[in-house]
């Protein structure tokens, strides 16, 4: 590694934090532009080294997801090329530009509706959010969660379906008061 100065590797810190941060949505995008391919993670990793080589032209304060997205989608397309003679399935260039503008949008509305979710998570008892937590975090099954609450699976069955649509509902309404608020 060259010798940066002091604030070259502040910003090299707040950089990985950015790259780290975006990760997941990366990935996200990158299988939605090659559904199916085994070369996702290939792709992810070339995605992230040319981000790495290229982070001095990127100015901090600007839309990190964006630029990240757009060097994604042309490693996707240089994958694709690089690969065509062995696919069957090809995608023009206007069509997966059109996959990679609507695979943003929806990323962008689940992770809406993911900040929604802890939100509404925060509304409920603190006994229901441990019964969701251990229901969807946990490895163990709802039966050892009745013998350690005292309450039969049946009846936690009926609580988890309960807050299921509790949950589903107050999304809904998050979502109906930020479309009335644009």
């Amino acid at each position: 590694m060259k010798n940066r100065p002091h604030s070259s590797l502040h910003t090299s810190a707040e950089f990985v934090c950015l790259l780290t941060e975006h990760q997941s949505a990366l990935w996200a995008y990158i299988i939605t532009l090659m559904p199916g391919s085994p070369d996702v993670a290939d792709v992810l990793q070339k995605t992230n080294l040319v981000l790495w080589t290229k982070q001095e032209e990127f100015s901090l304060g600007t839309n990190f997801k964006a630029w990240a997205f757009q060097i994604a989608r042309f490693q996707v397309l240089a994958h694709l090329k690089k690969n065509k003679r062995l696919s069957w399935l090809v995608f023009e260039e206007d069509l997966l530009d059109t996959v990679a503008e609507e695979s943003g949008a929806a990323l962008d509305a689940s992770t809406g509706k993911l900040s929604y979710l802890d939100s509404c998570m925060q509304q409920l008892s603190a006994e229901d959010q441990q019964l969701l937590r251990y229901r969807y975090q946990s490895e163990s099954n709802l039966a050892e969660y009745a013998a350690k609450s005292g309450r039969s699976v049946s009846s936690l069955s009926v609580t988890l379906h309960r807050l299921r649509v509790a949950l589903r509902n107050c999304i809904n309404r998050k979502i109906e008061e930020e479309g009335r608020l644009a």
